[in-house]
């Protein structure tokens, strides 16, 4: 060993070793730049090889090489020895200058590629493959649906993190913890909704979308086909006054709710922001109008302790870039499309349903798919021709199956809540449901006129062509109490609303009256009372019916509405009193033959 290299401070084992981590992690850093440079879809997983973990040993070569000379330098303090204690640097001689230079040109290499990478680092952690793609199972649901959003062009970080480093670092510092939980297998299924951690939508959302000029109003054409055997093809058409900003002063519609003029400040029982019991309005002026729940209202000290929310952009758009539409708007969106052949008897009928029933897994739920919607459409597969339409009508119900359903991360059409309209979900029911009001009565509108037009159904139309419909807009009237139920107590997201009344009231069909019509008996559409006098059918009653202690009495006393039987502890002969219903048993022959004479239900 020559004099001079016995003399340098890294000429030991462990400088050695720091050296070559060094020297593999860079040459591993280049190879898989080029390598990605040549891909056209690149990996995740080359990503956080070439940008995290790699870069990773570098730095980790790097402190081994200097800690390796820190060592050699104290062992020779120790030993007392005429080495020098540390490194010595003589332009003078020619020796030295060379192997200066050399340093200074591969320290700026170094660092050239240490910053190209570090770059690369950062724009990788920013990237829709590294939010949607590195944990796959975990962010499947959300990433699925994110790639056919609105915002399917738009980074995820543009939304869930924004601009400025102390977001960044935020949003970094609560990944660390997501990423040790996937480690562990310690992560909830489903992913919770971030709700408390959302950055102001006004630091995200208005980035692009600019409160100040959202006003008029917008057409909406939505495709709907009937469960019958033609599929029969309707379009319901509203105008949704979307209204706020201030061109000219019009801050009325569905975004009066934004935070210009007025602001919105409310109180929520659960974690999903779905039971509001109280909320107040602070108008342009100041002045402030609080409304309380009529059900659950909560006392002063309840609401003064309670976390507040302001009523912003994701208050209703919610789910702007992960939506899990439920079955039934899935299909009609498809048929429409053209995904799924209208041609095909019963196909929106056999498609719903199922689609609404759970499997275990993706590969069960596929066979199952593709089982019970061969036997559905069995006279359809008969004829040859509609064979190829068939086959693309299973595989059109399994990508609605695999681009909302994810058996492994219990996510579906039912996990989150969607807060645009009322259908499927409360949304602005929430609020407008008809039973929050003021301290002085005042109860806060439900007037559909206020947010959209009455809709109406006709044909399908082309695009932007509303084409004249009719005002009966619902499958059938609602009226009685059906005309104030909130759209949800039917149309719950994913179930198909009961066809009809007896399925929706629970009536028992094989009891003597469930075999009935219902407007039998309720003589007014869709209402409770009035009822039709029993006697009207029942004539000629004896045994104990005749009894003076039950001649006066209601027919109800002690018959069951429905079940119709009487109460067992009376001891009433009730196979008497069923062979006198002539009329009764007549209706009931007559609808086992005719079942569509019952009140018609939703399509």
């Amino acid at each position: 060993m020559s004099e001079r290299k016995r003399t340098s401070l890294h000429w030991n084992p462990v400088s050695w070793v720091g050296g070559m981590i060094m020297a593999s992690s860079a040459a591993v850093i280049a190879l898989l730049l080029g390598l990605e440079l040549g891909l056209t879809d690149p990996s995740p997983y080359i990503g956080i090889f070439t940008y995290l973990v790699f870069p990773v040993f570098l730095v980790l070569g790097l402190l081994v090489f200097l800690y390796g000379m820190r060592r050699e330098s104290l062992r020779r303090r120790r030993e007392g020895t005429d080495l020098p204690h540390f490194p010595t640097l003589d332009l003078n001689e020619p020796r030295q200058r060379k192997w200066f230079v050399r340093a200074l040109v591969g320290g700026t290499v170094g660092l050239i590629l240490l910053a190209l990478v570090s770059y690369n680092a950062f724009e990788f952690t920013e990237s829709v493959t590294f939010c949607g793609k590195l944990c796959h199972e975990v962010m499947e649901p959300e990433h699925t649906a994110y790639l056919t959003s609105p915002h399917a062009r738009v980074p995820c970080v543009d939304c869930h993190v924004g601009s400025g480093a102390s977001w960044y670092v935020k949003s970094k510092l609560s990944g660390a913890r997501q990423v040790l939980a996937v480690f562990a297998d310690s992560y909830e299924r489903p992913i919770p909704v971030p709700i408390k951690d959302l950055r102001p939508a006004r630091e995200t959302c208005e980035e692009c979308h600019w409160p100040e000029k959202f006003f008029g109003a917008q057409l909406m054409q939505n495709p709907h086909f009937r469960y019958d055997e033609k599929n029969t093809a309707e379009q319901i058409n509203l105008l949704v006054k979307t209204g706020g900003g201030r061109e000219g002063g019009r801050e009325a519609g569905i975004h009066w709710h934004m935070i210009l003029s007025n602001r919105v400040t409310f109180v929520a029982n659960d974690s999903q922001l779905q039971d509001i019991p109280w909320f107040k309005v602070t108008h342009a002026d100041g002045t402030e109008t609080e409304y309380a729940s009529l059900d659950a209202p909560l006392s002063k000290a309840e609401i003064d302790g309670a976390p507040k929310h302001v009523i912003d952009c994701i208050g209703c758009h919610n789910r702007p870039s992960h939506q899990f539409p439920p079955p039934e708007t899935s299909v009609d969106k498809a048929m429409a499309a053209g995904q799924i052949p209208q041609s095909l008897p019963w196909v929106k009928k056999a498609a719903v349903e199922v689609l609404i029933k759970r499997y275990p897994d993706r590969d069960t739920a596929h066979r199952e798919i593709a089982r019970a919607l061969e036997e559905a459409l069995a006279t359809s597969l008969a004829d040859p021709a509609a064979r190829p339409r068939v086959a693309a009508a299973i595989d059109g119900v399994k990508a609605i199956y695999d681009r909302t359903v994810f058996p492994r991360m219990n996510v579906d059409w039912s996990t989150y809540p969607s807060n645009i309209g009322h259908r499927n979900w409360p949304g602005c029911f929430r609020c407008h449901d008809g039973r929050h009001a003021t301290q002085d009565g005042k109860v806060l509108t439900r007037d559909c006129k206020v947010c959209h037009t009455l809709p109406t159904r006709g044909p399908l139309a082309p695009l932007g062509e509303a084409a004249e419909g009719s005002a009966d807009w619902h499958p059938f009237p609602l009226l009685g109490r059906h005309e104030s139920l909130p759209c949800t107590k039917c149309h719950q997201a994913g179930s198909r609303p009961a066809p009809t009344c007896a399925e929706c009231h629970e009536v028992d069909r094989k009891a003597p009256m469930g075999s009935m019509g219902c407007d039998e008996c309720h003589t007014t559409p869709q209402s409770r009372k009035p009822v039709a006098d029993c006697k009207d059918c029942h004539e000629d009653l004896g045994g104990v019916h005749v009894e003076p202690a039950n001649a006066q009495a209601a027919c109800t006393s002690c018959h069951k509405p429905h079940d119709w039987k009487a109460d067992p502890r009376l001891g009433a002969d009730r196979s008497a009193s069923l062979s006198r219903v002539p009329l009764a048993l007549d209706t009931a022959r007559r609808l086992a033959d005719n079942p569509a004479d019952l009140l018609p239900g939703p399509p």
